[in-house]
């Protein structure tokens, strides 16, 4: 099983839950709004220290972000506009954790995550802006290692273990995913040069 498969079968176990709100009438806009508040609520639990709550409440809102899209397909109110707000907030929330990391308990004990918070978010950055730049020259560049979805399992182990064990576990998978998503990054950059040599795009 790879992991395209294992995504679709997580995005499958949510279809009746998107199917419920569907019903409900909910808009898209306020299921991305109420995911990206689960974070920044997840974000001071972790803050604070407390990382199996914080990863509780970051669960839901990761549920809901993964939701809007599809119950925006299945309401037929799908918009470019709404790709850009659950992009935007897929960031901010993203911004909100990662900042929580270090300005909490976790960074007060171990330094070094000085330096692996920035490097992790600029990674995690980078994998999104890369595709959002090859997709805005109309090149395809949703490949890679470590995807939105991968980044977000991994957070949720090293909380976990962190809340189980020691906040060491924060460390070593910051430290994997400054590996993985520079990695990413770059499998991605790789693709570009290899699909659209032929584009010329202005600089910014």
């Amino acid at each position: 099983m790879n992991l395209d498969s294992i995504r679709k079968a997580g995005r499958n176990l949510l279809i009746p839950i998107i199917r419920l709100l569907v019903i409900t009438g909910i808009s898209p806009f306020v299921v991305t709004a109420l995911g990206l508040l689960f974070t920044v609520i997840a974000s001071w639990l972790v803050w604070d220290g407390k990382y199996i709550a914080g990863v509780a409440v970051f669960i839901i809102g990761s549920i809901l972000d993964a939701m809007d899209g599809e119950l925006a397909r299945r309401q037929g109110i799908e918009s470019k506009a709404g790709a850009v707000f659950d992009s935007s907030c897929d960031r901010i929330g993203e911004l909100f954790m990662f900042a929580a990391i270090l300005a909490g308990k976790a960074g007060d004990a171990h330094h070094e995550l000085v330096y692996l918070v920035p490097a992790a978010l600029g990674g995690s950055y980078m994998v999104s802006y890369v595709r959002a730049r090859a997709e805005g020259v109309n090149l395809s560049c949703s490949v890679g290692l470590v995807t939105r979805t991968e980044r977000l399992i991994l957070l949720i182990l090293g909380l976990v273990v962190s809340g189980l064990w020691d906040t060491r576990a924060i460390v070593i998978t910051l430290a994997i995913l400054v590996a993985g998503t520079w990695f990413t990054a770059g499998q991605r950059m790789v693709k570009v040069f290899r699909d659209g040599r032929e584009i010329s795009t202005d600089e910014e």
